[in-house]
């Protein structure tokens, strides 16, 4: 994920230790950070983890 993430500039990523694609629905913590993301464009701080 880091060589990822180094690709592309000014880009972020949420850790999940968990299964699946389904954390929007799932988990509040990367909820929080996808919505914040929608609504003001604010990346969540590196590295975050839910």
């Amino acid at each position: 994920m880091t060589r990822v993430l180094s690709q592309i500039p000014g880009s972020a990523t949420v850790y999940h230790d968990g299964p699946g694609h389904t954390l929007y629905g799932n988990n509040a913590c990367a909820r929080t950070h996808i919505n914040r993301y929608f609504t003001d464009r604010t990346l969540p701080s590196h590295p975050t983890k839910c």
